[in-house]
């Protein structure tokens, strides 16, 4: 549907806002919710860390399809337009949550534009874990927040945009898709490093984690000294080093 041409035009002509779509309404034949409100994803009670912005320019277009549709009697019609698929995959860290997903798109017709969010495993399987349709309007973006996605690695497996244009006699763009995430702490193991850390220790998890990051290797001796006060010069060692401090350019 998009040529490379027609694409940087809409990425450049859109000048819509990060707004965002929270209240669910109706329903499109499909059964994925129409967002029909915009409001600052903050504004849910969003963690949000940061966002990442997928242009339209980096989406891969699939083959299209026969559109298969059943109405409420049963019958079956298959549609002479086509759906349009449009791919990408996260590349988001092992450990990010995802907050929200958000569609920046022109669309006339309800429900016709939509994003999903895969999990697509080694063996060729995949997982729905968010999808949602948007409701007609000009350039503006629509969201699906309060999702709380857990991206724990991409070992055998990968995350995947999919934004689908299903048929329609006229023709429906999107610009680009954000997704808002933070990061989270890794599970604890097993068992514990240090020796005054046990595993019942109401800070294990965060204190295997800064070690596991190489932060901190302990006091010596194969203990913590959890309730021993630190440096200010500690302090700095362990905040610059969590951080990635100090990276001029």
């Amino acid at each position: 549907m998009f040529d490379n041409t027609r694409r940087a035009a809409l990425v450049a002509v859109s000048i819509a806002v990060f707004l965002s779509a929270g209240a669910h309404g109706q329903q499109t034949p499909t059964g994925k919710p129409l967002l029909t409100t915009r409001v600052d994803p903050k504004e849910f009670g969003t963690q949000d860390e940061t966002y990442r912005v997928y242009q339209a320019s980096e989406f891969a277009a699939d083959k299209f399809v026969y559109s298969v549709y059943t109405d409420n009697f049963g019958r079956t019609s298959l549609s002479t337009n086509y759906d349009a698929h449009y791919y990408t995959t996260l590349d988001l860290p092992a450990g990010a949550v995802i907050d929200a997903i958000g569609l920046n798109s022109w669309s006339d017709t309800d429900g016709v534009l939509g994003v999903e969010l895969w999990q697509r495993n080694r063996d060729g399987s995949k997982t729905s874990l968010a999808a949602f349709s948007v409701p007609a309007h000009y350039w503006n973006t629509d969201f699906a927040t309060g999702l709380s996605i857990p991206i724990p690695d991409h070992t055998d497996k990968e995350y995947v945009l999919d934004v689908e244009n299903a048929p329609s006699p006229n023709d429906q763009f999107f610009a680009w898709v954000e997704v808002h995430w933070h990061r989270s702490v890794s599970p604890p193991p097993a068992f514990a490093t240090f020796a005054d850390v046990p595993t019942t220790h109401p800070f294990f998890q965060y204190i295997q984690a800064i070690y596991a990051a190489g932060i901190t290797a302990g006091c010596g001796n194969g203990n913590f000294c959890p309730d021993q006060p630190i440096t200010r010069k500690q302090e700095a060692a362990f905040i610059a080093k969590a951080l990635g401090l100090h990276w001029p350019n």
